[in-house]
């Protein structure tokens, strides 16, 4: 750990967030964790080893003074508005993740920060070749020319080529992690959307059966959040940044099939029955299996969860904070 770093993570009590803020307090730090809207339920537990601060990225002058007056050094930047709310209401969507992105890249230039990791997503890839998708999953690496079907993706792409140009002009040193589709406790409950893996691992949990129609054979690259975290941090502890872009995801994938046998392992008795076919999700742009060899090579990620693995640790993550109360005995 390096004691003069100075961490400020922007939406560190979110339902990836959460993730971060433990992780940056395990290696020594004492964060400092902006929120919009002050809910600190996701950290309740560990509330006192961070500093906790009120933050609109679309705030200039407030971004100026969380950096200088905490000496940041280090900004995790995973402000954003949720794919659904940017579909139904582009333009505050628009003022949240380029005005706000530009804010925080003028602020850190201005202060000083060394480095910025950037929340990106797979929505940017958009609709890519079937070569990419079933039945031969060709992995999918950063070079892939992305093509957003949403505003969401179109969104996450404007940030990262603010990034790249931040970090040409101004030598900051900005990374974009593209996330693979992400699953972890309160994604459920706080985003609302469709989700067949946090939905199966928490019926499982709370024993109430679980029955998905369709989609077992479906290889998606699945990222549990805590992976996500780990992904950050080796952004944020890497040495150097030869790249601006870096692929996070499993480099697998999985099934619905094996996460549900992961499941009933973990909690036997587990009623899930899954039925066939390449496609479990009626709104995505095909699933599909990220390339992470850059960034295992150059940031040292490897993601930390097998399937058997995700599901234990959500289990006890979930406990933790309390999500969910009707666990099985």
């Amino acid at each position: 750990m390096d004691l003069s770093e100075r961490h400020l993570v922007i939406g560190g009590t979110g339902v990836i967030g959460h993730f971060v803020t433990r992780a940056l307090i395990t290696d020594g730090h004492r964060p400092v964790v902006a929120t919009v809207s002050g809910n600190t339920d996701l950290i309740a537990d560990v509330v006192g080893s961070v500093d906790v601060v009120r933050l609109d990225v679309q705030g200039a002058d407030a971004l100026d003074a969380v950096l200088r007056e905490h000496g940041i050094t280090h900004v995790t930047h995973m402000g954003a508005v949720l794919q659904s709310a940017a579909e139904r209401d582009p333009a505050p969507a628009v003022r949240v993740m380029t005005e706000g992105m530009i804010n925080v890249l003028e602020a850190a230039v201005r202060n000083g920060v060394r480095r910025v990791v950037y929340t990106s997503s797979k929505a940017v890839y958009g609709v890519q070749p079937e070569v990419h998708r079933h039945p031969d999953y060709l992995p999918l690496a950063e070079a892939a020319t992305p093509s957003p079907v949403t505003m969401y993706g179109a969104l996450k792409l404007a940030g990262e080529h603010l990034g790249r140009i931040y970090r040409d002009r101004h030598g900051l040193e900005f990374a974009a992690l593209r996330f693979a589709s992400t699953v972890g406790p309160a994604k459920v409950q706080r985003h609302g959307a469709a989700n067949e893996p946090g939905d199966m691992i928490e019926r499982a949990m709370t024993g109430k059966p679980c029955r998905i129609e369709a989609g077992g054979d479906a290889r998606t690259d699945i990222l549990y959040n805590g992976d996500a975290a780990h992904g950050i941090l080796c952004a944020l502890q890497s040495p150097s940044l030869p790249s601006a872009l870096y692929n996070i995801g499993t480099g697998t994938g999985i099934t619905l099939h094996e996460l549900a046998e992961a499941a009933r392992t973990t909690f036997p008795g587990a009623e899930i029955k899954v039925g066939p076919g390449p496609r479990f999700l009626t709104e995505q742009p095909g699933h599909c299996v990220f390339d992470i060899a850059r960034a295992r090579d150059e940031i040292g990620y490897e993601p930390q969860h097998d399937a058997a693995g995700m599901v234990r640790d959500y289990a006890a993550m979930a406990a933790i904070m309390g999500l969910v109360r009707e666990a099985r005995r």
